[in-house]
């Protein structure tokens, strides 16, 4: 996961528009220090009289809990005949300044990092016909029916639909960034779970740019929702121990299915340990793993683990040449979404544990380890930081 906090301390902004005297020449009635000078033209230079001019931070995220009140983060303004307004007493700071007319349906922006020291700033501002902008998000359903796309630094927001689809009927042209994020409950905070750069308007021989699957899609991925089985997926024990796998309704305010096993200890031995895996076909490079989340119960208060494995299947290699890097929490009867965070693994050097770093590059297998006696629950086990795992040497060979 992905998570940014954005706080927005900007105090309200001492700007107005200074009137712009018809007699003056455009350099002469554009002087004003400390401010910025602001030019709306047509893409053939015609001046945009009487648009609107809107000024908002460059951190400003339409939609998110945090804003406040709008009118501190929007102020409005409206351009004179030949298109020009002065934006006076401005603090330093990064803006967006936007201008646009719905009646003439023209819109245009520029971003800006403005220096109050400087004397005058000059900005011309182009606008043109709007583009609609459709594109969709991969996020988990349960993300998705609260999730806000919005666009940096523009007042422009929508909701994605169940599938992830999102449209925007009317963006202006240029380079932007398209964010996905959810607002966190009861805290100044949203957490963000994907953002696109799009340079609308560029590639639109139809009168709309498709983003089609978003930066997102293809930096997350669901690697395993049960819903089809156990195919793939393997129980191991060890010697003294045993493990009864198979696959269950997730039940307890959860839909659909999930895997349940159950670990079973044949000894008082305390290192038994009983676990189900999946085997990823080959090595996978995980460098660029952000996390991996997902959902857990149990049938009572203990400890489950989440393992990354290097196993290397072959005749001439000794099994000190299987090693892994694990995570362990604690789980109770009630469904818990876990975090599994590469930084945050164990690097304590005990039982096969060698630390992300040693195996990162080079991962086979992904486990959950069980505590024996319990019965565990998982379920949506989802990656973030790929669209999909590709191996990229068989299991037993690797860098001969």
């Amino acid at each position: 996961m992905i998570k940014r906090a954005w706080t927005y301390g900007l105090a309200t902004l001492a700007l107005f528009n200074v009137a712009c005297d018809s007699g003056r020449t455009a350099g002469s009635s554009m002087e004003t220090e400390n401010s910025i000078a602001v030019l709306v033209q047509l893409a053939d230079g015609t001046p945009a009289a009487r648009m609107d001019v809107i000024v908002r931070p460059e951190s400003y995220l339409s939609g998110a809990s945090e804003l406040g009140s709008d009118s501190l983060y929007q102020l409005h303004f409206e351009t004179d005949e030949q298109g020009r307004v002065v934006l006076s007493s401005v603090p330093s700071g990064s803006y967006v300044i936007e201008a646009r007319s719905d009646s003439l349906n023209l819109k245009g922006f520029e971003k800006i990092a403005y220096v109050e020291a400087d004397t005058t700033t000059p900005l011309t501002v182009e606008v043109s016909e709007p583009t609609k902008v459709s594109g969709r998000v991969g996020l988990p359903q349960l993300v998705r029916s609260s999730a806000t796309v919005s666009v940096q630094g523009l007042d422009y927001q929508v909701s994605m639909d169940s599938t992830g689809y999102f449209e925007f009927e009317s963006l202006p042209n240029g380079n932007v960034e398209i964010v996905a994020f959810v607002n966190e409950a009861g805290v100044d905070s949203v957490t963000e779970y994907g953002r696109i750069e799009a340079d609308v308007g560029a590639d639109s021989s139809e009168g709309a740019l498709y983003l089609g699957d978003s930066a997102y899609v293809k930096t997350y991925f669901v690697f395993e929702d049960f819903e089809n089985g156990k195919d793939g997926w393997e129980p191991s024990a060890s010697y003294n121990a045993s493990v009864d796998f198979d696959i269950a309704p997730a039940d307890r305010d959860r839909e659909g299915k999930a895997a349940h096993f159950i670990c079973v200890r044949d000894s008082a031995a305390e290192w038994d340990w009983a676990l189900i895996g999946r085997e990823l076909g080959g090595y996978v490079d995980m460098s660029n793993l952000d996390s991996i989340k997902f959902w857990a119960r149990a049938s009572e208060k203990s400890q489950i683990s989440f393992a990354f494995d290097v196993f290397v299947n072959s005749d001439s290699v000794t099994s000190s040449d299987n090693k892994k890097a694990w995570k362990h929490y604690e789980v109770d009867t009630v469904w818990t979404q876990f975090v599994v965070i590469p930084a945050e693994l164990d690097t304590s050097n005990n039982g096969g544990n060698v630390g992300w770093d040693s195996i990162k590059d080079s991962v086979t297998k992904i486990s959950i380890f069980g505590q024996m006696g319990t019965e565990i629950w998982v379920d949506d086990i989802e990656v973030f930081g790929y669209g999909i795992f590709d191996p990229y040497a068989p299991l037993s060979r690797k860098n001969d």
